[in-house]
């Protein structure tokens, strides 16, 4: 569940950002429970991905910089063994008894 941990801490992120209501980088870091370097390298994924982040020290906030934010979702789905057959060419790992795909970080 891990990846859904870190998409749920990506949304935390994205709203406060989006508010520009971050504090510092120090407020921010121990706000999502991660180190002040996780963050900056979830930043830096972002970035990397074309939404910029900046940080100003007047304001104490984090902002999107660039006219682009994240919209970020999460879906489950069970899916049936056949189907994990089907996109899996034909195996079936047996100690594999359902599946999930995660999708939906987007550019608006």
């Amino acid at each position: 569940m891990k990846a859904l941990e870190q998409l749920e801490r990506l949304k935390r992120m994205n709203q406060l950002i989006k508010a520009e209501s971050t504090g510092t980088p120090d407020e921010f870091s121990n706000w999502l429970g991660i180190s002040r370097r996780q963050l900056y390298s979830d930043i830096e994924y972002i970035n990397d991905i074309g939404v910029k982040i900046s940080y100003s020290k007047n304001r104490r906030t984090f902002y999107y910089c660039n006219a682009h934010e994240l919209e970020i979702s999460v879906s489950l789905k069970v899916i049936s063994k056949e189907t994990i057959r089907t996109i899996d060419g034909g195996f079936l790992n047996k100690k594999l008894l359902c599946a999930f795909f995660v999708h939906g970080t987007n550019l608006i």
